[in-house]
């Protein structure tokens, strides 16, 4: 059965930046082992009160979590966490939920984007979204999809005859996509690989603050010009 999983606690201070390296760290660990999703939250009253959901979307979920929880890595970062970055003047807090606690109810199910060019849209949501977590979920002929939890994301080859016109973001209709990073030293680190990859950085004279003085993300287009996002919490 599917769970999730919510830590509360306290960092120190003037750990962040320590803090934001591990859970990368810890991020990338879990995905080798389990379909996964990860949000961190900060409270508004104290920024070093964290609280951290860990959503499992795999039918084996206890079994998954137990091995994920007896990695040495897993292990080696819980106990530099301890003593480096945890202020054990709040104790740890852990609560489970089941799958049935949650429900799906308003949340995107998936998003279908027709492509002029289906291998060349491939290749670039395929390395952007496995960046984000995603896995290659479906493959056919004329189309590809990728999955993260619940949802998904599907390109399909769009047929000649409709080929002409082309898109446009400022027209009636899909102007841009927007995702989450974990921090903004991910969208720094997604942004310099973008650009080795030779994908312009739109707004670039008020990156990465283009959203405005209190966002922190970066901007960028796919082959089709869909206007992408990724913004840091």
């Amino acid at each position: 059965m599917a769970k999730t999983k919510i830590y509360k606690y306290k960092i120190r201070k003037g750990s962040e930046e320590a803090y934001l390296r591990m859970q990368e760290q810890v991020q990338a660990i879990y995905r080798e082992h389990a379909e996964v999703d990860f949000t961190y939250l900060k409270a508004s009253e104290n920024s070093l009160l964290r609280t951290e959901v860990i959503r499992f979307y795999d039918s084996h979920s206890e079994e998954v979590i137990q091995k994920i929880d007896s990695d040495p890595r897993i292990l080696k970062l819980f106990d530099q966490f301890t003593k480096e970055i945890w202020d054990n003047s709040l104790p740890i807090q852990e609560e489970n939920l089941e799958e049935e606690d949650i429900s799906h109810t308003g949340k995107i199910h998936h998003v279908e984007i027709y492509c002029s060019q289906l291998e060349r849209s491939a290749a670039f949501w395929g390395w952007f979204l496995n960046e984000l977590g995603y896995k290659q979920h479906q493959k056919w002929q004329s189309g590809i999809s990728f999955k993260l939890g619940a949802s998904y994301i599907v390109f399909v080859q769009a047929e000649d005859k409709y080929l002409q016109d082309g898109f446009h973001r400022c027209r009636p209709g899909l102007n841009h996509l927007a995702f989450h990073a974990s921090s903004s030293r991910h969208v720094d680190e997604l942004t310099t690989k973008l650009k080795d990859r030779g994908i312009t950085i739109l707004y670039p004279a008020k990156h990465p603050h283009a959203g405005g003085p209190d966002t922190y993300g970066v901007y960028f287009e796919d082959p089709e010009r869909i206007k992408v996002e990724v913004m840091a919490p």
